[in-house]
């Protein structure tokens, strides 16, 4: 298993599992003002994680990671989820993969904003990170290994 360190690991685990298609996730991270972390911290709000949406992303991610050259990973620096809902949705190829896996970019986005939240409390402690649900940090030690799986998919 892999430790987290600080809040350098949770930008790193955060860009694991959005896989590069959401590249400015670090900004926000370092700006807890800005209002792309506003609107990611008000649409994870309530969300609750399920093995259905664990086992989609994990296809997503293998996906992508198995033909990389066929996505176009680089996209604009959002400002805002729906600057990254957009983002995602005018690249068509990953806008096809997410809705085979029963994803729109949005709730692909929330889902993987809500697993890297929840993963690193899990690991740091819920103590130590904000606004976290109880029932997720308990989902992904339920779940730890097909966690850990999606992490190690990624690299």
């Amino acid at each position: 298993m892999f430790k987290i360190p600080g809040k350098a690991g949770i930008v790193a685990l955060a860009l694991t599992l959005f896989m590069g298609v959401a590249t400015s996730f670090p900004a926000a991270a370092q700006n807890s003002q800005s209002t792309l972390r506003e609107d990611i911290t008000k649409a994870t709000a309530g969300h609750k994680l399920t093995a259905d949406e664990l086992t989609r992303m994990s296809n997503v991610v293998s996906e992508i990671k198995s033909h990389k050259s066929d996505y176009d990973l680089k996209s604009k620096k959002p400002k805002s989820l729906d600057e990254m809902v957009e983002n995602l949705n005018n690249q068509p190829k990953i806008k096809a993969l997410l809705s085979e896996n029963g994803f729109s970019a949005r709730d692909y986005l929330i889902t993987s904003m809500t697993m890297a939240h929840s993963a690193v409390a899990a690991r740091v402690g819920e103590d130590k990170i904000p606004n976290t649900d109880p029932e997720n940090v308990e989902f992904v030690r339920q779940h730890q290994d097909a966690v850990d799986a999606l992490m190690r998919t990624r690299r």
